[in-house]
C-alpha cells in the first residue's frame, strides 16, 4: 500500500485526505494489538525497560531521521529511494512479527 498511496499524492487536498485515510486504517489495525504484543514479549520484572528502551531507540534512529533522509533524497532526485527504504523497514517488521514466539498458556511472570 505504501507505493500506491505515495503515487496518489500530487497537488490536491483530496488526494492527501484519501492517502492519509487509507494508511490510517492500516496503522489503526496494527496499533490495536501492539500493547498486548509488547506485554507478552517480556516478563513482568523487566517489561517496562524491555519495551521502553528498544522502542525509544528505534523511534529516535528511524523516526527521527526519516524526515531528513526523505528531504535529502528528494533534493538529489532520488525520492523513490526513500519509498524503498520504508518498504524494506516494513519487511523487517513482517519478519519479526512472524518469528516472535507464541505465549498462549505460558506464565508471563518469569
Amino acid at each position: 500500500m505504501h507505493f500506491p498511496m505515495t503515487w496518489l499524492l500530487k497537488d490536491s487536498a483530496w488526494q492527501l485526505a484519501v492517502a492519509m485515510s487509507v494508511m490510517l486504517i492500516f496503522i489503526a489495525a496494527s496499533a490495536a494489538i501492539v500493547p498486548a504484543v509488547y506485554a507478552e514479549l517480556f516478563p513482568t520484572s523487566i517489561r517496562t525497560i524491555g519495551v521502553g528502551v528498544p522502542y525509544s531507540i528505534c523511534v529516535a534512529v528511524f523516526g527521527g531521521t526519516a524526515p531528513y533522509l526523505q528531504t535529502w533524497l528528494g533534493t538529489i532526485g532520488l525520492a523513490n529511494v526513500f519509498n524503498v527504504y520504508a518498504v524494506v523497514l516494513l519487511l523487517v517488521s513482517v519478519v519479526f512479527v512472524f518469528t516472535i514466539p507464541e505465549t498462549k498458556g505460558k506464565d508471563l511472570t518469569h
